[in-house]
């Protein structure tokens, strides 16, 4: 049995309950949560022995294979490596920390413990962007010349997603006083992410935050100040040459939660496009479909989850490639995104 704990039980603490439950061999042993309220019945739903309030005690009173770090993004770090001390193997919700600083402190502890460490980069799930990542560093594109990436949400328009006037668990992402980062750590760590996976590192980012106004008067709702921003429009380079746009935004109109990559090489290009399916990428690239310019649909096998490989990784000891040193990559372009932002210009970025 590979006995796993929850530390966090809102919404995503019970994606995860869900996930792991599906897994043979797992057994959810306790849960914790800072309202004992809702780590309770957390726990009856999902039939967990033992709750705690206080995930330090969780961690010195369980014995445990692994433990999920689904706490407010604030609380990462230090929960993080919470666990890591006591030597037990973690995934983790993205993004990986608040801070560069933190994140890079998280990898480097990772390392140093040698315990199995997971950021839970949701949409590495899907087997297109795996077999389109493969294809593109395979060489079936050719040299990448130009990149363009985008993650749109409408909930800033639509009320789809619930009306954000009266709904805290969007609110709250609007305000930077109650913990948000805004577009750019909401959204913006999972399109670089995914953009990073297919196209290779970055090097340099000409960032351009925006907070729009929302027409709440004194740009304020009850205690949310509604300072954070709302979209995001990224210029990059990359290391291997290519230039790219890379960009997000609440204010999308017609998209719920859509997600498009699209790498163009000397010889092909390639399109992921989440909102279409997960399970399939198109790709351009033969010189009778490059002088047509046809596209062709491909559709490919199913991979595990990050819930799967986090299980694996411990049973296995090897760590899934979506570690802590890749979340303080990610962690990186976040930080040079701000950085460029506040300074007007472009930026080097140090990995």
């Amino acid at each position: 049995m590979t006995a796993i704990a929850i530390i966090g039980t809102g919404g995503m603490g019970n994606s995860h309950a869900r996930r792991l439950s599906a897994i043979p061999g797992v057994k959810l042993t306790a849960c914790c949560d800072i309202v004992q309220a809702r780590a309770e019945e957390f726990a009856r739903k999902w039939n967990i022995p033992a709750v705690y309030s206080d995930y330090h005690e969780l961690l010195d009173r369980e014995e445990l294979d692994g433990v999920c770090n689904v706490t407010p993004d604030a609380a990462h770090a230090e929960v993080a490596l919470a666990a890591l001390r006591r030597g037990v193997h973690i995934l983790s919700e993205k993004p990986l920390a608040t801070s560069l600083a933190d994140a890079r402190k998280m990898a480097a502890a990772a390392a140093k413990a040698g315990m199995i460490n997971v950021v839970n980069f949701s949409y590495r799930d899907s087997c297109g962007l795996q077999a389109a990542a493969k294809a593109v560093a395979a060489g079936k594109i050719g040299q990448v010349r130009h990149v363009e990436a985008s993650y749109l949400q409408s909930w800033l328009v639509s009320k789809r997603w619930g009306d954000w006037r009266s709904s805290p668990a969007l609110t709250w992402r609007l305000s930077t006083r109650h913990g948000s980062a805004g577009v750019l750590g909401d959204l913006g760590c999972h399109i670089y992410d995914l953009t990073t996976l297919l196209a290779g590192e970055i090097e340099a980012i000409h960032c351009r935050l925006e907070t729009f106004d929302k027409g709440v008067p004194g740009n304020r709702l009850g205690p949310y100040v509604l300072d954070a921003n709302d979209s995001f429009v990224s210029s990059v380079v990359f290391a291997n040459g290519a230039i790219g746009t890379i960009h997000s935004t609440r204010w999308a109109t017609g998209h719920l939660n859509s997600l498009r990559a699209r790498v163009y090489g000397d010889e092909g290009a390639i399109e992921v496009d989440l909102d279409a399916g997960y399970d399939f990428y198109r790709i351009c690239r033969g010189k009778t479909a490059v002088a047509q310019c046809a596209w062709k649909t491909v559709r490919c096998r199913p991979t595990p989850n990050n819930y799967v490989r986090f299980v694996r990784g411990i049973r296995t000891g090897q760590n899934p490639p979506n570690d802590f040193a890749a979340g303080a990559r990610i962690q990186a372009y976040l930080h040079y995104s701000q950085q460029s932002d506040r300074l007007g210009r472009s930026v080097k970025v140090r990995l």
